[in-house]
């Protein structure tokens, strides 16, 4: 079934009525917005020192076109329609970032101008009779800072769609070349540049292990030097380090990715034009040859070629010739000027020609003029607020620049001294002779007093000092690992004294147990009689080194306060009534450790800053007198007493960052480590290092490394006896001690960013 139509005189009388209906909206629109007049221009300080600027107008404004200049820095606003009903048009604000307001209006629009002291970032808010604008005092927003986040895990549900391969190549313009295969040509892929990065991002795409790595493409000598590939999240991130100057395509075919990364190659012209610009010389090339030309036509040629106004003055005269190809037009009239002794004055379009005596002149004559009406400007008082700095720091800075008395303007910061002229007078350069500055320290604030050009030029010289300081944050592992060994072998042989029962047959009352020097293994320290004896054993002597004692004594030390395994038995044994007269103990004990210590301080501190951070323990020790006197505790003294001494073993690391123009970082670093060896002798172990060193932002190096390694064979025996084979082991102790220690510091400095989001 077909729709029915309209008839065409009906549908004429329809589109008739509509356009009448679009034309009577639009009338109302512009009626409305050209009836709205601007009456007020309100502005106030917020926290922070940011200022809110409300437009008050007799109707609804639209939202202006806006638009920011960096030099001069200034915000405008334009409102289209609006008509300028202020009583005047310039409003002195002088706080914050803003120095005025200006109100213009032209034939469709008024355009507000906020002149500011140094770039800002600005937001537009419709209000309820009006417009407003906030300029904001700090260089970022604060709402939009968050915390650094890790990339995220791999997802538990891997996505279906997978990349199958990752290449690199040379492309034909001798730039690199990334070719990404995938499983599905149904990928979404965002392709963006940030902080000097390629980044490249694979939605729902999953990677394999094999594939999560690191490319360093160096040697492929193109702009690209390493591709990162990563799962974050459930997709898939490369990122992409170029150096030097480049430009960037990517496309997509079906299932391949292509990313091509080309250098840029400078033409022979853009060659000659840095050059010209090294020079200071950056106008449109010109050839020029004249025979005996009169200066004045030769300036009007010029005049002509740039669409510049030459005001020549009457005193300018003469001939010259020149010949000139293919220079800059502003190097020609500079070599015009030169050779003729003139000089010039641009102001805006206009360039003023004079001979050079006669511009000095005048400029003499207006300056003393402008000393004169400077002499009797009223002052004015205003209170300038330090948002990051010290007050009194910016204070000293403004009053350390001082004037030399043949008026050469020397910096004497910090107390320092110049050697030219006559020496330094008491006028400041900033301020006039009548201005003068004082520090509020409770409010962080200044207070000047000036005439009003001069409190100008003073707000923008605190507003590019007073600049929020960057920070870096100084990661150090120090990483020192033990590998120990000691191993003891020995044996302790020793006879045994005969008990007081102990009868030759038929000697009745002898005692020949005294007549055998023998010995007895350490722990042993009662021989029992016989077993038909009810008489108490005999304790005998087993102490070493002395009479008594063992034959021979090479047993086992112990190691780290632990005692060897040892075995002892009867080589002989007399018989019923008598001891046991030989008796050989072995012991051996072996020791094998392994230890890691890591020690990770870690801090923040601003650019330029010294830092220090430390951990550790305090320990007293007593120290014995010698004996003569009282004795005495706590803080010991002399005469012989003893008292008490404070040992500090501590981790510190002190370090200064500094921050390069190309966001690397240098690093003066002081790492000390004291370890306590030993209480009782009060030693103390340092390991210290103190070096600078250049970073990247980031990066991970090491800055020390101490290996030692100690080993020890050592072989206690017998004379004579210790050399016997098999048998000389009885008669003999061995020892084996092998150490080694390995210490490496690992230091990782990071620009914080107030924007760093890692996500």
């Amino acid at each position: 079934m077909k729709a029915s139509r309209l008839p065409k005189s009906m549908h004429n009388r329809f589109k008739l009525y509509l356009t009448s209906i679009l034309l009577a909206t639009f009338v109302n629109l512009s009626h409305a917005q050209e009836s709205a007049t601007l009456t007020d221009i309100r502005y106030s300080k917020l926290p922070g020192d940011n200022i809110q600027i409300n437009f008050v107008a007799t109707a609804g404004l639209e939202e202006p076109g806006s638009f920011s200049t960096d030099s001069p820095a200034r915000i405008a606003l334009d409102f289209f329609g609006l008509k300028n009903g202020l009583e005047q048009s310039q409003i002195d604000v002088a706080t914050g970032k803003i120095d005025s307001i200006v109100a213009v209006e032209t034939v469709d629009r008024t355009r507000i101008i906020i002149n500011l002291f140094d770039t800002a970032r600005y937001s537009l808010t419709e209000t309820d009779d009006g417009y407003s604008v906030t300029v904001f005092n700090t260089a970022f927003d604060d709402s939009e800072v968050t915390q650094p986040k890790p990339f995220a895990t791999r997802p538990d549900i891997v996505p279906d769609t997978t990349v199958e391969r990752i290449d690199f190549r040379r492309s034909e313009a001798g730039g690199g070349m990334l070719v990404v295969d995938l499983s599905d040509d149904s990928v979404t892929v965002d392709t963006r540049e940030r902080d000097g990065e390629i980044l490249v991002d694979f939605l729902g795409v999953s990677l394999t292990e094999e594939l999560e790595k690191r490319l360093d493409v160096n040697d492929f000598a193109t702009p690209v030097q390493t591709i990162d590939s990563f799962q974050n999240s459930d997709n898939v991130r490369l990122v992409i380090v170029p150096r030097g100057k480049y430009q960037h395509l990517s496309y997509q075919a079906g299932k391949r990715f292509t990313l091509v990364v080309d250098p840029i190659v400078k033409t022979a012209e853009e060659i000659k034009n840095e050059e010209d610009q090294a020079l200071g010389y950056e106008g449109e090339r010109l050839s020029i040859n004249f025979q005996n030309i009169d200066v004045r036509s030769a300036l009007a040629v010029i005049a002509d070629f740039t669409g510049i106004n030459f005001v020549t003055s009457d005193s300018v005269e003469g001939e010259i010739t020149i010949n000139l190809k293919d220079v800059p037009w502003d190097q020609a009239l500079d070599v015009i000027l030169r050779t003729q002794g003139l000089a010039k004055r641009q102001t805006g379009n206009v360039i003023w020609v004079a001979p050079s005596q006669e511009i000095q002149d005048f400029e003499e004559q207006e300056l003393k003029a402008n000393a004169v009406v400077a002499e009797f400007t009223p002052l004015v008082t205003e209170v300038i607020t330090i948002n990051y700095a010290k007050a009194s720091d910016i204070a000293n800075v403004i009053k350390s620049i001082k004037v030399i008395k043949n008026s050469t303007l020397v910096g004497l910061v910090n107390g320092g001294s110049s050697s030219a002229g006559d020496g330094e007078t008491d006028k400041n350069s900033i301020l006039s002779d009548r201005g003068s500055v004082t520090v509020d320290e409770r409010t962080n604030s200044i207070l000047v007093q000036d005439v009003p050009g001069k409190i100008a030029s003073l707000r923008n010289v605190i507003a590019k000092l007073d600049k929020p300081v960057r920070q870096v944050l100084i990661e150090t592992r120090i990483v020192e690992a033990n590998d120990n060994f000691s191993r003891e072998l020995g044996a302790r042989l020793g006879f045994q004294r005969l008990t007081d029962n102990a009868r030759f047959p038929g000697a009745n009352g002898s005692d020949i147990g005294n007549f055998i020097g023998s010995g007895t293994t350490e722990g042993v320290t009662t021989i029992t009689n016989s077993l038909i004896d009810d008489e108490p054993g005999i304790i005998f002597d087993n102490s070493r080194g002395v009479p008594g004692g063992l034959a021979v004594d090479l047993g086992a030390e112990s190691i780290g306060g632990d005692n060897p395994a040892s075995y002892a038995f009867d080589l002989f044994k007399a018989g019923r009534g008598y001891a046991h007269l030989i008796t050989l103990e072995l012991s051996a004990l072996e020791a094998d450790g392994r230890g890691k210590i890591v020690a990770s301080p870690r801090l923040v501190t601003a650019n330029q800053k010294e830092a220090r951070i430390s951990q550790g323990r305090e320990i007293y020790v007593v120290i014995p007198g010698n004996g003569q006197g009282a004795g005495g505790g706590g803080g010991g003294g002399g005469g012989g007493q003893g008292g008490l001494e404070l040992i500090e073993a501590e981790l510190e690391l002190i370090v200064t960052p500094q921050i390069t123009p190309d966001d690397r970082v240098i690093l003066d670093v002081q790492i000390e480590q004291d370890v306590i060896v030993d209480i009782n002798t009060n030693t103390i172990g340092t390991k210290e290092i103190e070096t600078q060193v250049l970073a990247d932002n980031g990066e991970t190096i090491v800055i020390g490394g101490i290996y030692q390694e100690e080993e020890f064979r050592g072989e206690t025996k017998v004379p004579l006896l210790g050399d016997i084979p098999i048998l000389g082991n009885l008669f003999k102790k061995r020892t084996k001690t092998s150490n080694r220690t390995e210490l490496l510091i690992f230091l990782t400095p990071k620009i914080i960013s107030p924007k760093l989001n890692l996500g």
